[in-house]
């Protein structure tokens, strides 16, 4: 079994109690992405098992009140009534595009998932429009900025990382030295890394918490990174890995900015891969991690 550290057991009402956190919590190198969880509601028992293997390994859950038209979190709230003790510490997506949006969506997810707090929220950066959050948070002020940390002076979200891609994470970055803010979130890995190289540099300069969406365990699955299929190949079988789910782990665990990478399934075979690649890797040597930069960045 994984095990985490300062495991965190929610209870089943929206806290009122004014709580502050100084640091990142501690992660697990992966954590479970539930995206593929309730796409047939018609039958969630193969879906109810894989979060159950999961909470049973004591790994962070990843989710959005949006998947799968919301019945990703009926199965998740399904699996944590099932063993309330050993509900998992969440990452869950905030819509920020407005302060009544903002509010509704975290004590939203809190009532279906029957959570007192968000333990981290991914603020999704939705509105691309000058005055948004990302600006709000650089000036030091504004709407959106005064009910995030309102959110979090009443202990409903206890940390906060920015969703970043290549369009705002320059601004976005340098939003993340607020205090509020606790880090980015962003897609990351053998064949993608979703910022600009000013943006990644100032991350590794302010060793910002970075959490990785989109671990790649089967393999390249967009079409921009399908084009790096081969040269992915290549380089697994340099580091003499079995599997993308192993070389992707092991890239994780060799970057220091990433505290966790974000891999999804609904297949309990999968999920034990990820669960396997997650004990103890051993990081890729330098060459490895150089072409591999490369190959992110191509």
């Amino acid at each position: 079994m994984i095990r985490s550290v300062d495991t965190f057991q929610p209870q089943t009402t929206i806290a009122r109690v004014r709580i502050t956190h100084a640091i990142m919590p501690p992660f697990i190198l992966y954590t479970f992405g539930s995206m593929s969880l309730g796409r047939n509601p018609a039958d969630i028992t193969q879906d109810l098992a894989v979060a159950r293997r999961a909470m049973e390994a004591g790994v962070w859950f990843h989710s959005s009140p949006t998947y799968n038209n919301g019945f990703t979190f009926m199965v998740l709230r399904h699996a944590f009534e099932a063993d309330r003790s050993r509900v998992p510490r969440m990452v869950i997506k905030v819509r920020d595009a407005s302060v009544t949006l903002m509010r509704f969506e975290v004590e939203d997810s809190c009532r279906r998932l029957g959570l007192d707090a968000i333990d981290v929220a991914q603020l999704v950066s939705m509105d691309p429009n000058p005055g948004n959050l990302v600006d709000q948070l650089q000036q030091g002020g504004g709407p959106l900025m005064d009910e995030l940390a309102s959110l979090r002076a009443w202990g409903l979200i206890r940390q906060a990382v920015i969703f970043i891609h290549q369009k705002n994470s320059d601004a976005a970055v340098k939003a993340a030295r607020n205090k509020l803010i606790d880090g980015v979130i962003q897609y990351w890995n053998a064949c993608q890394r979703d910022c600009t190289d000013a943006a990644w540099k100032l991350i590794r300069e302010q060793a910002l918490p970075v959490l990785a969406l989109r671990t790649l365990g089967g393999g390249p699955k967009d079409e921009h990174s399908g084009k790096k299929a081969d040269d992915l190949a290549r380089l697994m079988q340099s580091a003499g890995c079995r599997s993308a789910t192993e070389f992707n782990l092991r890239l994780a665990a060799s970057e220091p900015a990433i505290r966790t990478t974000i891999g999804g399934t609904a297949s309990l075979a999968h999920l034990e891969e990820y669960l396997a690649a997650a004990q103890s890797p051993k990081p890729l040597p330098a060459a490895i991690l150089r072409e591999a930069e490369r190959l992110q960045t191509r």
